[in-house]
C-alpha cells in the first residue's frame, strides 16, 4: 500500500497558523467597513458574501490546527510505561489521564515532556508512600497518580495530583528545577497540598495562538472581550434578585435558588462605569471549571471570532488578561481571562 503521509515542519504549520490568524483579522476589517455602508442591496450581497468567506476561514482554521494538534490521550501509554520504569518495588501506584479529549499543540507536548515526567518522577520518589506506610495509615495500598488536562480561554492546563503525603511549593521547586520551565514558557505554576491528602502540581501555559469566539462588552467608555466559552448566561437583575451579605457591603445574585457572587468589573479594572447600580447593568453569569460568578457591566455589544495573541511574548504577564486581538478598526482588543478574576474573588 501507498505510503500517504507527508512530514511537515512544526515551523511551516507555524506560519501557515498565523496567516490564518491574519485572515480573521482582515476579514473582521472588511466585515466592520461594510457594516458602515449605507442599507441597501449592495450592502445586504456584501454582507451575504462577507459571511460565506468567513465560514471558509474557520474550516480552514480548524484543518490548518488539526494538523498539528492531537488528542492528549496519545501520550497515556507514554507516562503510564514511564511510571512502571521508575516505581520502587515496595510501592503500588495506578495511572489515571484525564481529559484525553483535549487537543494539544504537539510542539507544546515534546515541550512539556521533560517537565511532566519530573514531577511524576517526584510524586513517585517523594509524594507517595510506600504500600506498608498506606497501609498504617488507612490507606488503599495501591496510590492513585493522576494526569489532568484541560484547555480554557486560550490558556492550557497540565496538572499532576497524586493521593500521597502532601510535598509544599518550595520543595517541589528545589526538587525539579521547576522554575527554569515556567520561566521558559511564561507559565504558571500552582500547588495545592494537604498533608497525607496529597499534592496536585498544575503548569498553566497560555497558548500562542488561539481563535476563540468572543462577546464584546462595554463597561464605561472601554470594550473588553469575553471569551463566549465561559458564558452560562446573561440577565437583567432585578432588585428581588440581589441579596446583601455580611455587613451589607458583600452582594449575590439569587438565581433558581443558587446564590452567586457579583463581581463589579468597573472595580476590577479600575475604571468609571455608565452606572454602579445592579439594576441599571447587565449581569453576565460565567464559570471558571466549578466556580460561578456574574460580572456586572453596562451593555453587551456583537460577538465576533477573534484571534488570540498571548501578550507576555511582547510585553509582560498582565493578571486577569487572557490575551489581547486585532479590531476590525485596527485598534486592539483586550481579552478577560476569566479563570484568574474567579480564583481571586
Amino acid at each position: 500500500m501507498t505510503n500517504t503521509n507527508v512530514s511537515v515542519e512544526l515551523e511551516k504549520l507555524e506560519k501557515l497558523l498565523n496567516k490564518v490568524g491574519d485572515l480573521v483579522i482582515t476579514n473582521s476589517m472588511m466585515a466592520q467597513t461594510i457594516d458602515n455602508l449605507p442599507s441597501g442591496e449592495a450592502k445586504k450581497s456584501l454582507l451575504e458574501k462577507i459571511n460565506l468567506l468567513q465560514r471558509h476561514i474557520v474550516e480552514l482554521q480548524d484543518y490548518a490546527t488539526d494538523i498539528r494538534m492531537v488528542k492528549f490521550e496519545s501520550m497515556y501509554e507514554t507516562y503510564n510505561n514511564f511510571l512502571k520504569e521508575i516505581i520502587p518495588k515496595n510501592k503500588k501506584i495506578k495511572f489515571i489521564l484525564v481529559g484525553g479529549e483535549t487537543k494539544v499543540d504537539k510542539s507544546l507536548i515534546e515541550l512539556l515532556d521533560t517537565l511532566i515526567k519530573k514531577i511524576i518522577s517526584n510524586a513517585v520518589s517523594y509524594g507517595i508512600e510506600t504500600v506498608e506506610e498506606r497501609v498504617i495509615k488507612d490507606k488503599n495500598e495501591e496510590a492513585t497518580l493522576k494526569l489532568i488536562v484541560h484547555q480554557l480561554n486560550g490558556q492550557i492546563s497540565f496538572c499532576i495530583e497524586d493521593d500521597g503525603v502532601g510535598l509544599n511549593k518550595e520543595d517541589i521547586e528545589e526538587m525539579t528545577g521547576i522554575n527554569e520551565y515556567t520561566n521558559k514558557f511564561n507559565a504558571d505554576l500552582e500547588v495545592e497540598s494537604e498533608t497525607d491528602k496529597g499534592t496536585k502540581v498544575s503548569i498553566i501555559v497560555p497558548l500562542t495562538h488561539s481563535i476563540l469566539d468572543g462577546l464584546n462588552i462595554k463597561i464605561g467608555n472601554n470594550i473588553f472581550i469575553l471569551p463566549t466559552s465561559s458564558i452560562v448566561e446573561s440577565i437583567q437583575p432585578t432588585t428581588d434578585m440581589i441579596k446583601f451579605v455580611g455587613d451589607g457591603s458583600s452582594q449575590l445574585l439569587m438565581l433558581r435558588n443558587e446564590f452567586i457572587p457579583i463581581i463589579r468589573l468597573y472595580e476590577y479594572f479600575n475604571i468609571v462605569p455608565k452606572s454602579k447600580k445592579l439594576e441599571d447593568g447587565i449581569l453576565i453569569i460565567v464559570k471558571s471549571q466549578e466556580q460561578k460568578a456574574a460580572f456586572l457591566i453596562d451593555e453587551f455589544l456583537q460577538q465576533q471570532q477573534v484571534v488570540l495573541k498571548a501578550i507576555e511574548t511582547n510585553f509582560r504577564k498582565v493578571e486577569s488578561v487572557a490575551g489581547a486581538t486585532v479590531r476590525g478598526d485596527g485598534s486592539i482588543g483586550i481579552i478577560i481571562d476569566v479563570k484568574t478574576i474567579l480564583e481571586a474573588n
